[in-house]
């Protein structure tokens, strides 16, 4: 194992999950064995995420107020905030869209018949716009970092990066202490990432184990719409920018980005995800690491669009069981509707589930058929958030590549091992 690179130990990790919990489910969740086996792997798998929850808002708090603190100057990052504003934007639109495309092409809601449904969903009310506009800005910063609330937490790293930016030579001593800050929660991010692939090898056999192979009848149709629009955007969405706007190879960028997708497929959090995507940004496609540091936090929190694709599908989804028309007007508003909501939805797992049921409600749609999502949300979440964070890598590369800083180098080689080994030679 210790031969193995990262990414292979993770995958392992996947791949044995998955049997192992296909043989659990095969011998039974209420047999003694793996009813005593269970719990055992829900602590790993707890404790991998518990790690990882760790350590996020510290690394974001510092990566972002160095980042910011040493862009050149208060024009580069309006330059690169708007830049990354503007992506995040027309993709997560994108996104909706051909959510609500496939679902009235592939129709997974047609013909199905509900039976009782065993269990209710909970709802949680979405916050309206303005609140959520409001819930930016944080009124108490210690208290939004205690609860993990990163949208405030982002905003208030930003407002001391700028101010320490202003301060010049003045602030350059607290920018030297947050550098080595930044730089000691990379060191622990490095320890804590080494116990990934155990990590995933419990999630994967628990989920495998509860769900088998059963989940794939009712239901199969709507995970396979859901599949399938995510794919659509990567390889042609995703596929495009890099080409037009990029200017890189798609293929090289997707090859250097597997580790982190397999990872976000695995855990189901753009969080738990972020510190590997960061380091693939900055020694694999060649991104500046104050860019890095700015944008992919950012995404990480506000670019959502595997689980954006989730929202236009479940409404179409709902509605054709029912067979209730959603006419265009209201597709239209639900596309906007659905990248505003993207924005709130924390990089977590199942926030999509209670964003969707939210919008859900808010179209006066019938609530019962989303027990119907709820029971394999967990399956269809592995591609809405390796979707999210692809995206986020996506969109530092197409800033960076505008900006006229991106590494191309390092982009075309093998990352920064392959190029210091190519200076020292």
């Amino acid at each position: 194992m210790k031969k193995l690179k990262l990414v292979h130990k993770i995958f392992l990790g996947l791949i044995l999950g998955t049997i192992f919990g296909i043989i659990l489910s095969n011998i039974g969740v209420e047999s003694p064995f793996v009813a005593f086996l269970m719990p055992w792997l829900q602590l790993v798998g707890d404790l991998f995420l518990r790690l990882i929850k760790m350590i996020i808002v510290p690394l974001v708090f510092f990566s972002i107020i160095s980042g910011v603190s040493h862009l050149t100057d208060l024009k580069k990052l309006r330059s690169i905030g708007i830049k990354s504003l503007v992506i995040f934007f027309l993709t997560t639109c994108a996104a909706v869209s051909i959510g609500l495309i496939i679902a009235q092409v592939m129709k997974p809601g047609a013909g199905l018949v509900l039976g009782e449904m065993a269990n209710s969903v909970e709802m949680k009310v979405l916050p309206s716009v303005q609140e959520q506009i409001l819930g930016i800005f944080p009124t108490n910063p210690i208290d939004s970092m205690a609860k993990g609330e990163m949208l405030p937490i982002i905003s208030f790293s930003i407002f001391i990066g700028a101010a320490l930016l202003m301060m010049g030579e003045k602030g350059q001593i607290l920018v030297d202490v947050i550098d080595r800050a930044s730089d000691a929660m990379y060191k622990i991010t490095d320890i804590v990432v080494e116990f990934t692939p155990y990590g995933v090898f419990a999630l994967m056999a628990k989920a495998t184990a509860l769900f088998g192979l059963k989940i794939f009848g009712p239901v199969f149709k709507f995970i396979l719409a859901d599949y399938t629009a995510n794919l659509l955007l990567i390889g042609v969405v995703y596929t495009a920018l890099l080409i037009l706007i990029g200017k890189v190879s798609p293929m090289k960028f997707y090859k250097k980005t597997f580790q982190q997708w397999l990872l976000a497929f695995s855990t189901c959090s753009s969080s738990a995800t972020l510190p590997v995507t960061m380091r693939v940004a900055s020694e694999e496609l060649g991104i500046p690491k104050e860019t890095a540091s700015f944008v992919l936090p950012l995404g990480a929190t506000i670019n959502m669009n595997g689980t954006s694709i989730f929202f236009g599908l479940v409404v179409m989804f709902v509605s054709q069981i029912y067979g209730l028309p959603v006419a265009l007007s209201q597709q239209a508003m639900l596309v906007l509707t659905g990248t505003l909501m993207a924005v709130g939805c924390a990089a977590v797992p199942q926030s999509g589930l209670i964003l969707g049921i939210a919008l859900i409600t808010s179209m006066g749609l019938p609530l019962e058929a989303v027990a119907l999502v709820a029971g394999i949300y967990r399956i269809i979440d592995q591609i809405h958030t390796s979707t999210n964070s692809l995206g986020d890598n996506l969109t530092a590369v197409l800033v960076s590549s505008m900006e006229g800083d991106l590494d191309r180098e390092m982009f075309n080689n093998g990352g920064m091992f392959a190029k210091e080994k190519s200076i020292s030679a």
